[in-house]
């Protein structure tokens, strides 16, 4: 049996347990990790059979933990309050676990590709008239952990954005560059396309405090591109690519891959087709003044607006469309929406929207937000020109990752140090993101998160890199042999116990949309190889058999934790 079919087989062997006495089936839920105080690695709750079994929890799982005779891979089940909790047989664990770790390499832990859904997850999405700042670093890591997390448990991602790239905000830059660029280019001024345009949109909201004419100006420049005037659609998409250009450098540097661009140029028309066809239905209203709205009451939210009187669209009628498209065309199952809490509002109102208009997909919909990102000096600003820049902050990051080395006598390579501490910076950035839930504010520190203690990302890359240092002190290699019933120590074991649970930790994490699961795992795999590695020898460890069956458990350790780090989206380095 391999790893990532235990949790299915306990599923089994409850279910058939509970309709052997129960006569009823049950829907069984995934298993989890019990509490420390629990000597076991797998519990299941009884809970969601109490109202169908009619019978109280606890005494569901005293009766079910008695009726199963364990199979040769499980030791024992026992009944701990209103849970059934399963350990084990320990050469079992030992033996497939790491013989699993070790064939599957970097890809330990994944389902079978193509065996889920088709989910298209939406994230990123910015704005061309300024550069990625530090909440959309938050919403690219969060989004390409996600778009990992799901492909691993199984499913086929569709990793999409839309570019925010019209509207009274791109017009204000577009006219202080017509005031104020004096003809510059970002070549000229040597600056990448993104920030030369923020600077223009912080010169505009600066201008503007002094000169009221500005804001007329930009709104005519709106109403001269929608009409599709030549020299004004000309400067807009001059200005559009510096800023894309700028944003996928940016990308790059993140890790960040789209494989399905909309520009909300092209879609901003979408949707009033579907809105129409509300009208006609009667779902949908005509007010006095022309404009068409839509009553949630009924969904404990309010009326909202759908289209303006003139028959303009709003950002609503725009993701209305877009979403219809998107499921008649794209033929997906799901769509996840990663989008900052402030919206939290919007999508109630949107999701709501299409349960009304009845597609069957309706509920196949989620937006998956989170909180805001705080540094030190306290909450970033936009239009004051003291953003905090996306690439300011990994510059920033990378030259404190390198100081830090040089301050912990680190060796690296000197052709390779600007890539590694580039990697631990990032990493650094990534892993304080993910290891808190989504929902959460987080207040980011730089340099505790570069700390080579405690629950960082570069903590995990260091015993990454630990291993395969010891790993290339040898000629060792699985083929030449090597026995996990060598293996017998309890910081062994419990080590190794980790790894068999990251299978169904990545499952979990792709389910709830969390990866924060995982990333809080590879912490606790890091800090128990760490226990063994203080406590134990390896390469003389005392027996030429001993030190074989060691290096096997370091390299399927090695092997789990850059399966976890790359699901993260941060590098697993091989040397620091």
């Amino acid at each position: 049996m391999r790893t990532i079919d235990i949790s299915e087989a306990i599923k089994v062997l409850i279910s058939e347990t509970v309709k052997e006495i129960f006569r009823t089936a049950v829907d069984v839920p995934d298993p989890e990790s019990p509490p420390e105080m629990i000597d076991a690695e797998y519990a299941v709750g009884c809970f969601p059979f109490s109202r169908i079994l009619r019978d109280a929890p606890n005494r569901i799982a005293e009766q079910v933990a008695s009726k199963i005779i364990p199979p040769g891979w499980l030791k024992t089940v026992t009944a701990y309050g209103p849970y059934l909790n399963f350990k084990l047989d320990e050469s079992f664990i030992f033996k497939t676990v790491l013989g699993e770790a070790i064939e599957q390499g970097d890809r330990f832990g994944y389902a079978a590709h193509g065996s889920g859904q088709t989910i298209l997850v939406e994230y990123s999405s910015p704005n061309t008239n300024k550069p990625l700042h530090l909440g959309h670093v938050r919403n690219n890591v969060l989004g390409m952990a996600v778009i990992n997390l799901l492909r691993a448990a199984g499913h086929c991602v569709i990793p999409a954005s839309i570019m925010n790239d019209r509207g009274i905000h791109i017009c204000k830059a577009m006219v202080a560059y017509r005031r104020f660029g004096d003809d510059r280019t970002p070549e000229s001024m040597g600056i990448k396309g993104d920030h030369f345009v923020g600077e223009m949109y912080v010169t505009f909201d600066r201008a503007a405090k002094n000169d009221s004419l500005l804001l007329d100006e930009a709104r005519m420049m709106l109403r001269l591109w929608e009409e599709g005037d030549d020299p004004t659609i000309e400067l807009w998409r001059t200005m559009n690519k510096w800023v894309i250009d700028g944003f996928e450098k940016t990308y790059r540097r993140l890790g960040s891959v789209f494989e399905l661009v909309q520009h909300e140029s092209q879609t901003y028309l979408l949707g009033k087709d579907v809105v129409q066809d509300g009208l006609e239905k009667g779902l949908f209203f005509r007010k006095d003044d022309n404009s068409v709205w839509v009553d949630l009451s009924t969904e404990g939210l309010d009326e909202k607006a759908l289209l303006r009187s003139d028959g303009t669209s709003l950002y609503i009628t725009q993701d209305l469309g877009v979403a219809v498209e998107r499921f008649r065309n794209l033929k997906i199952d799901r769509v996840v929406y990663i989008v900052g809490s402030e919206q939290i509002y919007h999508f109630n109102v949107l999701f709501a929207i299409f349960r009304k208009l009845g597609y069957a997909w309706a509920n196949q919909c989620a937006h998956l937000s989170y909180g805001m990102v705080y540094l030190p000096e306290g909450k970033m600003k936009s239009r004051e020109g003291n953003v905090v820049d996306a690439d300011d902050l990994i510059d920033e990051m990378q030259s404190l990752s390198l100081a830090v080395m040089e301050e912990s006598h680190m060796q690296i390579e000197l052709d390779n140090r600007a890539a590694v501490a580039e990697s631990i910076g990032l990493g650094a950035i990534k892993y304080y993101i993910l290891k808190f839930n989504p929902q959460k504010d987080i207040h980011f520190d730089p340099r505790n998160s570069l700390s080579f203690e405690g629950a960082t990302g570069a903590y995990i890359q260091y015993c990454h890199a630990r291993i395969r240092s010891v790993l290339r002190k040898t000629e060792w290699t699985p083929d030449k042999g090597w026995n996990p019933s060598d293996l017998i120590q309890q910081e062994e074991l419990d080590t190794v116990r980790l790894m068999l649970l990251l299978p169904s930790v990545i499952r979990q994490s792709a389910r709830d949309l969390n990866p924060a699961r995982l990333a809080n795992h590879l912490w606790d795999l890091a800090k128990s190889f760490n226990v063994f590695y203080t406590k134990h020898r390896i390469l003389d460890a005392g027996s030429d058999a001993l030190t074989r069956a060691r290096l096997g458990l370091a390299l399927g350790v090695a092997n789990a934790l850059k399966s976890g780090l790359e699901l993260l989206g941060i590098d697993a380095v091989e040397a620091m």
